[in-house]
């Protein structure tokens, strides 16, 4: 049921002067397509689905605010509460996802949303509101740009893709084809391969995984949105992926490869299999998701002619509190996760979930 937050004025010019815009505040999924479609801005991370795959995955909140003016939708946001002993309560838009905050007609919409945000995590007892933006809010609000996501332009043919690339990247991919490695593109069926490799990679990295449900409620969820890729040293998965598409892009926000085959080049094959079916599918773009400058993942998404897009990760805080240190090469993480490296997986696959469902 649809609770109206409290009465906001815009202070926009209107032929009528003032024009009031509400917000509403919603535990259920609104109706936002006509809103989202054609938008620049918006993304399939902007999607309502995500907060309810969340509730059922990992039991957290979703909170919906819906701006209008005049009867007319003019803004939105979708926020996810996550309550933590360790880490304190704190809402986000969106956890896990690089960007996916505040969208809105116009600054007085904007404003209005962040305002409600406000009140939200004061009445909730949260921490802090962290609102993930590809476009600064502008509105003098503490921010992280310490990450970066990377884009490519995509050509319409993959051979056009092919001849663009260094000749290093074009030999690495040779050199798994070589070693008969193979990629092989699906759905659900997929699902076990993905998951296998998923969760090495991020035992290896000293990362708490997702549970395999979460993916597999991805996959039921978004249907033809979303495609797994998995390469396959004989019968042994080597690297896999989870694409979603929209209208902008198809988008890469899990990938990895098992380290120990790394000699064969099996991330390079994934990536340029990934690649050439955006290009043939009119993808236009490709979003590898996020990196910190300078990082491994940075250059190895940049060998591939990937630009660097800003992001704008805002926060609301208590008065007088500093933002958070979430990091995680924090110098108060590096202890967990050095210890997170050694854990045997079946232990990585039981406790990660547990952990995860509680960050951002």
């Amino acid at each position: 049921m649809t609770v109206v937050g409290r009465m906001l004025l815009d202070r926009q010019e209107a032929n009528s002067g003032l024009v009031e815009c509400r917000v509403e505040l919603a535990d259920e999924p609104p109706d936002w397509t006509g809103f989202l479609q054609g938008r620049p801005g918006a993304s399939i991370f902007h999607d309502v689905r995500w907060g309810q795959i969340m509730r059922d995955t990992y039991g957290n909140r979703p909170i919906y605010l819906t701006a209008r003016r005049g009867g007319q939708v003019v803004g939105v946001l979708q926020l996810v509460l996550q309550k933590s002993l360790l880490f304190g309560s704190h809402l986000s838009s969106l956890p896990y996802f690089d960007s996916a905050g505040v969208l809105a007609d116009d600054h007085g919409a904007s404003g209005a949303l962040v305002a409600e945000g406000r009140r939200l995590m004061d009445g909730l007892g949260c921490r802090w509101v962290e609102l993930r933006q590809e476009a600064d809010l502008g509105a003098g609000l503490p921010t992280r740009t310490d990450k970066v996501r990377l884009e490519l332009a995509l050509p319409s043919r993959k051979e056009d893709l092919w001849e663009s690339l260094k000749a290093k990247v074009r030999n690495q991919i040779r050199k798994a084809e070589k070693a008969h490695l193979t990629c092989a593109a699906g759905s659900a069926e997929l699902v076990k391969p993905f998951y296998q490799v998923y969760l090495r990679n991020m035992r290896d990295l000293g990362s708490p995984p997702h549970s395999r449900r979460w993916f597999e409620a991805i996959v039921e969820g978004f249907g033809g949105s979303s495609r797994l890729f998995v390469v396959w040293a004989g019968n042994r998965p080597a690297a896999a992926s989870l694409t979603l598409r929209d209208r902008q892009a198809m988008r890469v926000p899990w990938a990895g490869n098992d380290w120990r085959l790394r000699d064969s080049c099996p991330n390079m094959l994934l990536y340029w299999t990934m690649l050439a079916e955006a290009c043939e599918g009119g993808a236009g773009r490709f979003d590898f998701g996020r990196s910190t400058r300078d990082s491994g993942t940075y250059s190895f998404k940049r060998q591939w002619g990937a630009e660097p897009v800003p992001l704008y990760w805002h926060y609301l805080l208590p008065e007088g509190e500093a933002l958070p240190d979430l990091r995680p090469d924090s110098g108060k993480f590096r202890l967990m996760v050095a210890a997170w490296k050694k854990l045997p997986l079946w232990a990585a696959r039981a406790l990660g979930p547990r952990i995860i469902a509680k960050l951002s």
